[in-house]
């Protein structure tokens, strides 16, 4: 944890820069040559949210993108959280600029020491999971806080794609890569027996459905 904590802190800036919302012609060409999977776990969780008056808890917020999405109509109740504070001033300072600092909340928050006074309806964790030796307290915990659905991504194992990633995050954070076996036998560690798993492209895309 402090490891990964120490990392996020040190790479805020640049992976605001690359997965942020400037529509530079840089972030066009990249978004469309190697971040089409982001594009579409991200639509798949707004299209899994209803623009309703619900409760959302964006676990491992990071810079906010999501976030910002969600409470652009006002009516959903926003919270994201994050254990690096380079993270979550990035996310405050992008909400100011975005006039939207008053429909959300951000904390700086160690995820499994989070006691929230109540539950929320989607609990969401994007780019996050593959960062945790024990990914089935990461679950445990979500299953505890949300009362609807729990959307969580899972990258990928194999490929050239995936070789690269972990290449490039060894000895960096711990980074672990799934298959949909992996993500079985995790469901059934942890009982749960109502959930789909859906793979886009680089990742699964995994919804945990509560009721």
């Amino acid at each position: 944890m402090k490891t990964n904590k120490l990392f996020w802190d040190s790479y805020a800036t640049n992976f605001d820069a690359i997965y942020g919302t400037k529509n530079s012609w840089v972030n066009k060409a990249i978004n469309r040559l190697f971040r089409s999977t982001m594009k579409l776990r991200f639509e798949k969780t707004m299209q899994s949210i209803p623009d309703e008056k619900v409760s959302v808890i964006d676990i491992g917020c990071g810079p906010g993108h999501y976030c910002f999405s969600l409470a652009q109509s006002g009516q959903r109740e926003v919270l994201g959280i994050d254990f690096s504070e380079k993270m979550i001033q990035l996310a405050a300072d992008h909400a100011l600029e975005l006039g939207i600092e008053k429909r959300l909340k951000f904390e700086v928050l160690n995820f499994l020491e989070f006691g929230p006074e109540k539950k929320y309806d989607y609990s969401i964790m994007m780019g996050f999971i593959e960062y945790f030796e024990h990914p089935e307290l990461i679950i445990k915990k979500a299953l505890d806080i949300t009362n609807r659905k729990v959307l969580i991504s899972f990258p990928v194992a194999g490929g050239l794609l995936a070789f690269q990633r972990k290449l490039r995050y060894k000895r960096r954070c711990f980074l672990r890569l799934y298959s949909s076996e992996d993500i079985k036998r995790l469901m059934a560690e942890v009982n749960i027996n109502s959930y789909t798993i859906e793979k886009i492209q680089r990742d699964f895309f995994v919804t945990l459905n509560l009721n």
